[in-house]
């Protein structure tokens, strides 16, 4: 199955806030990735203007507005930084440029109280607040944060680390060894029999909520392996004709998220109940309440339900 991969501009009718990852050709899905992951600034000089992701724990620091929220610029938060002195970190780390701006990405400690005109927000709980390019910065800066902070020290020799030049990894001081960030691939699937859809509920999950299947990547292991382990393992079930669907980050704390559409093969539902709580097939018209609008989860249950009408 063909493929199509760029940067060059948005998607043919898109917003400029998409621009084209990959197409699948054979049922005209298209998954967008935001402007701001086709270009990089390197950190410098703080403007007034630059987008300011500050972290405290999990949570992160947004400026009210009124009927919403959004990133606060470094003017906005240059005050309580500044009183927050030493217990207040930069990280002086690549990200990618934001609506032709640069951003900074700041630590403050987890209790810290957000002040009048701020709110503090679960990082999983601003897809509901902040548009698609912000929602994915937030997510690349709190891994970066992540990054930094467990890579100070060499794991293999113990020495301390710096930034590495010409490559975004921390470096180590002695031996030299080199620390990329963590990156965690995981598969998700959508299987497919005839008009039913198997869809399952984590006790994780928002009360109602039903969504795709998913899974680690495991040492050693393809992620068509993986898919057919998987599927195996939660529900019992064999698939067969797996097809790419599309990719997406997932910042929980540090995943890929790579999709699959697969036609079930055999095998009757058999919960792993440390795993799943529930699991049904469904049709486009008896659908439960889906995953957010964002993740890559909807877009795959959306394209089912497109492709085999409702």
């Amino acid at each position: 199955m063909s493929a199509l991969w760029t940067c060059a501009g948005p998607a043919p009718g898109s917003s400029q806030d998409g621009r084209l990852l990959c197409a699948r050709p054979t049922v005209g899905r298209v998954l967008l990735v935001p402007p701001h992951a086709c270009s990089r600034q390197e950190a410098g000089t703080v403007s007034d203007t630059a987008w300011s992701f500050v972290f405290a724990g999990r949570r992160l620091l947004l400026k009210s507005t009124g009927d919403g929220a959004s990133v606060p610029t470094s003017q906005d938060v240059a005050g309580l930084l500044e009183a927050l002195g030493p217990n207040a970190e930069r990280f002086d780390v690549v990200l990618p440029a934001l609506r032709g701006r640069d951003s900074r990405l700041h630590a403050v400690p987890d209790d810290f109280d957000a002040p009048d005109g701020f709110e503090l927000t679960a990082l999983r709980a601003t897809h509901a607040l902040l548009d698609k390019p912000f929602f994915r910065a937030a997510g690349t800066a709190r891994q970066k944060i992540e990054w930094v902070r467990t890579h100070r020290f060499c794991s293999r020799c113990g020495a301390p680390t710096e930034r590495g030049t010409g490559h975004e990894a921390m470096e180590c001081t002695t031996c030299g060894q080199l620390h990329f960030a963590r990156l965690t691939p995981a598969i998700i699937v959508l299987i497919q029999r005839g008009r039913e859809a198997l869809l399952g509920r984590s006790p994780h999950f928002t009360p109602g909520v039903y969504s795709t299947l998913a899974g680690f990547v495991e040492p050693g292991e393809s992620l068509e392996e993986c898919v057919r382990r998987e599927i195996q393992e939660e529900v019992g079930v064999r698939v067969t004709n797996l097809q790419y669907f599309g990719s997406q980050p997932h910042p929980f704390p540090h995943s890929l998220m790579v999709g699959f559409i697969a036609d079930w093969e055999s095998g009757d539902i058999r919960l792993e109940p440390d795993e799943l709580e529930d699991a049904r097939w469904f049709t486009p018209e008896t659908m439960p309440d889906l995953p957010h609008r964002m993740s890559i989860a909807r877009a795959l249950i959306e394209d089912f339900i497109k492709r085999v009408g409702s």
